[in-house]
């Protein structure tokens, strides 16, 4: 009786005549299994795409210059406000399958394109970067297959921003995401009554905006000059963190929390 081939039944199969590898132990293979993207609803792990590369180059500068006869180098132009300026990069992953039913591994490969091509831009997580995602869209995926080794291997490009976001607002300093060699722990939040002065810090790679929660009627001012907010206004009312320390004096009385997100070059 011939095989009826189904790809959301078919348990995949890992018998391999083929298995020339390294040792490895067992907890060395557990975190490997675990390694994967999550992109829109698709889990590479979860999927049975196996992470075995991937690269993040630092993205290109956008680059303004000029020239002047007979002057040695030339003049750079691209730092504005302390700032260097990128053009978004590419982040390329590698993910393997492994299965010899050929007619497993091509569904398998149709579902990934499925999965990843057709949406537009998305958070993509990576386990390389707990704590962290990119704003990403798929540019390209392509699969080699091997008959001999009963595997499929994609090739899986995204086009992200620059930067990579904090996955949480800052102080919300949600465990998992700790990275210690890269942290901060400080207070947001604030309760008003009088005059007091505080300390934001942004140890980010670039200037980031700030929403605020508020409640009450709060004044802040800084080198910026100065807000007056409250409940209603402040919703629509932003303010740029530099990287560094920020120190501001909050008057009134109420409450407010700076709401943002840590960007980074990583």
């Amino acid at each position: 009786m011939n095989k009826v081939f189904s790809h959301f039944t078919h348990i995949p199969n890992d018998d391999y005549a083929f298995r020339d590898l390294n040792k490895a132990d067992n907890q060395t293979l557990e975190k490997l299994s675990e390694e994967g993207i999550l992109f829109g609803s698709f889990n590479s792990a979860d999927n049975g795409w196996w992470l075995v590369g991937r690269e993040a180059p630092t993205p290109k500068e956008n680059e303004v210059t000029a020239s002047v006869p007979y002057m040695q180098g030339n003049y750079d132009f691209s730092i504005l406000n302390g700032q260097r300026y990128f053009e978004n990069r590419t982040l390329t992953y590698k993910l393997t399958l492994f299965d010899s039913d050929y007619h497993y591994r091509m569904a398998m490969e149709e579902n990934l394109k499925r999965e990843l091509m057709p949406i537009g831009k998305q958070r993509l997580y990576d386990t390389h970067a707990p704590g962290y995602y990119w704003e990403a869209k798929c540019i390209s995926v392509q699969v080699e297959d091997d008959e001999e080794k009963g595997t499929a291997t994609a090739t899986v490009e995204f086009e992200a921003y620059p930067f990579a976001y904090t996955s949480h607002n800052e102080g919300d300093d949600i465990w998992d995401d700790v990275e210690f060699d890269h942290w901060i722990w400080q207070y947001v939040s604030f309760s008003v009554n009088g005059d007091q002065q505080v300390i934001i810090n942004n140890i980010g790679s670039r200037p980031v905006e700030s929403h605020f929660e508020v409640t009450g009627n709060i004044k802040v001012a800084g080198g910026f000059g100065s807000l007056d907010l409250n409940h209603d206004n402040s919703k629509d009312t932003t303010l740029i963190l530099d990287t560094g320390k920020n120190i501001f004096n909050l008057s009134g009385n109420g409450s407010i929390k700076f709401v943002f997100r840590r960007e980074e070059m990583i």
